[in-house]
C-alpha cells in the first residue's frame, strides 16, 4: 500500500525570480536541442515539487509536472497531470499565471504535442484500459471548460485526445471479452479548505512520494437550517424609538454643517458669472415650433426691444476691451497659471491687427499724389519746363504700390458687396475686416491711456 505525505499547495504567482524554475526551464530546454540529451525527468519532478511547495502552482509548472509524471509513471501520471491541469483551469483561470490568454494555450499546446510523441513510444496492455479511458474523460473536460471560454486553438488538444481514445478502442477491440472495468475519477476530494488533486491507484512511487492537495478558494455556503429567532418583546420600540431620534438629531446636524460648509462665497457667484457662455438665438426648428403653440406673452417682446438696445449701445471695441478684462482678471487671480494665457491672447490680438507698414500706405499715396499735382501746377508758372515720361510713371507706380498697401474701408465693403451672399470667401472677408478695426480700436484705446496716465505724473 502507498504511504503518501500529504501536502497541501495554492495557486502560484510568477516564479521566474525562483532558483528552481530556472533550473527547470534549462533542464527541459534539452527538449528542443540538435543533439537531443537525455532529460533528467526525476529532476524535473523533484523541482516541480519544490515550486509547488515554495511558490504554489502556475499553469507552466503544471505542465512541466504532467509531462515528468507521464514519463516516469506512464498513464497513470499522465492522468495526475490532467487531474491538476483540469482542477486549475476549471477554478482558477481568471488567476492563473502567465495571465496572457495566448502564452496560455502555447503552453498547453506545447504540453499536447509533447504527449503525443510520447504517448506513440508506448504499447498499452488491457491493464492500461482504465487509465486510458480516465485520461479520455479528463481531457475532455479540459477542452470543454476552454470551449466555454472560446479559446483557440485546440486543434493540439483534440488530437491528443483523438490518440487516446482510438488507443482506448483498439484495446476494448482486443479484449471484447474482458470482465467490465470500472471507471473512477482520480481521488479528487472536495472540501471546506480546497479540491485534493490525488494519483490514481495504478501509480508506483516509492514510500515516501508527496501527495498535494491542491487549494481553492472556498465558496460561500448558505446555511441549509438557519434559525429563526425568536419574536420581539413588546418593550423593543423603546430602543428602537431612542435610536431613531438619536439618528434624526445626528443627520439634522450633519445637514447644517454640510449647509454650512456648501454654502457659496458671495464673491463666486459673479465671477461665475463673468465667465458664462454668451447667449445664442434660437434655430430655425426651434422658432417654428414656438410659432405653432400659439401666441408669446408681450414680455418677451419687450425684452428683445431692450436687448437691441443694449447691443446698439455696445463700442465697437467690446469683444476685445471684454477679452482684456477677462485676462486682467485671471492675472489677479491666478498670477502663475494665467502666464500662458496672457501670451496666448496678446498672440491673438496682434495676429487681427494690420502690419505697422501697411497702416500708413494710402497716407504716403495720397502725400505723392499730391506732390505730382504741385509739379503740374508749377509747369504752368514757368515755361520750358517739364517732367519727362520716365518721371511721371515712376511717380505713379509708388503711387498705385501704397495705395494697395492699405484699402480704405470703403473700398474693402465695396469689394465685399461684390461677392455672392452665401459665397465663404465673402464671410472671411467679413470677419477679417471686423477684427481688422477691433484691433485698431484696442490700440487706439491703449494710446489713449498711455496718454492719460503720462499727464497724471
Amino acid at each position: 500500500m502507498t504511504n503518501f505525505s500529504h501536502r497541501r499547495v495554492k495557486t502560484g504567482s510568477d516564479p521566474r525570480r525562483l532558483a528552481d524554475y530556472a533550473a527547470l526551464r534549462n533542464e527541459l530546454a534539452k527538449l528542443s536541442h540538435p543533439a537531443r540529451p537525455d532529460v533528467n525527468w526525476q529532476s524535473v519532478e523533484k523541482r516541480c515539487d519544490a515550486l509547488f511547495e515554495q511558490n504554489g502552482v502556475e499553469l507552466q509548472s503544471a505542465a512541466w509536472y504532467t509531462l515528468a509524471r507521464t514519463h516516469l509513471a506512464g498513464l497513470s501520471g499522465l492522468n495526475e497531470g490532467l487531474s491538476l491541469l483540469e482542477t486549475l483551469i476549471t477554478h482558477q483561470w481568471d488567476a492563473l499565471w502567465p495571465q496572457p490568454v495566448a502564452v496560455r494555450m502555447e503552453i498547453l499546446c506545447s504540453l499536447s504535442q509533447r504527449m503525443q510523441q510520447l504517448l506513440r513510444t508506448f504499447s498499452p496492455s488491457d491493464s492500461d484500459y482504465s487509465a486510458l479511458n480516465l485520461a479520455e474523460q479528463q481531457l475532455t473536460r479540459l477542452i470543454s471548460a476552454l470551449q466555454r471560454r472560446e479559446l483557440t486553438p485546440l486543434s493540439p488538444l483534440n488530437a491528443l485526445l483523438s490518440l487516446i481514445h482510438h488507443s482506448a478502442v483498439r484495446l476494448e477491440k482486443s479484449n471484447s471479452a474482458a470482465a467490465p472495468v470500472v471507471e473512477n475519477d482520480p481521488e479528487v476530494v472536495l472540501t471546506s479548505t480546497g479540491i485534493s488533486a490525488a494519483p490514481s491507484p495504478e501509480t508506483t512511487r516509492s514510500a515516501n512520494e508527496v501527495k498535494w492537495i491542491y487549494l481553492v478558494p472556498p465558496e460561500p455556503q448558505l446555511a441549509t437550517n438557519p434559525q429563526i429567532p425568536p419574536p420581539a418583546a413588546a418593550t423593543l420600540w423603546q430602543p428602537f424609538a431612542l435610536g431613531m431620534l438619536a439618528m434624526l438629531v445626528l443627520g439634522s446636524v450633519a445637514l447644517w454643517s454640510w449647509s454650512l460648509f456648501q454654502r457659496p462665497d458671495p464673491l463666486q457667484t459673479p465671477l461665475a458669472s463673468s465667465l458664462s457662455a454668451l447667449p445664442s438665438v434660437l434655430s430655425p426648428m426651434q422658432l417654428e415650433t414656438l410659432r405653432q403653440q400659439g401666441p408669446l406673452s408681450d414680455a418677451l417682446f419687450t425684452a428683445t426691444q431692450q436687448q437691441l438696445t443694449r447691443l446698439s449701445q455696445l463700442p465697437p471695441d467690446w469683444a476685445t476691451d471684454y477679452s482684456r478684462q477677462l485676462v486682467k482678471q485671471a492675472q489677479l487671480l491666478w498670477p502663475e497659471k494665467s502666464r500662458q494665457l496672457t501670451q496666448q491672447w496678446q498672440q491673438q490680438v496682434n495676429a487681427a491687427a494690420l502690419p505697422a507698414d501697411t497702416m500708413n500706405g494710402w497716407h504716403q499715396g495720397m502725400t505723392e499724389l499730391q506732390t505730382l499735382a504741385d509739379k503740374l501746377n508749377a509747369l504752368d508758372e514757368k515755361r520750358g519746363r517739364y517732367l519727362t515720361v520716365s518721371e511721371l510713371k515712376s511717380a505713379v507706380f509708388s503711387m498705385m504700390t501704397h495705395f494697395r498697401q492699405t484699402i480704405p474701408v470703403e473700398e474693402q465693403l465695396r469689394l465685399i458687396r461684390q461677392l455672392p451672399d452665401d459665397s465663404p470667401a465673402r464671410q472671411q472677408q467679413i470677419e477679417q475686416a471686423g477684427q481688422h478695426l477691433r484691433a485698431q480700436a484696442y490700440a487706439l484705446m491703449k494710446e489713449k491711456e498711455k496718454e492719460t496716465t503720462a499727464a497724471s505724473f
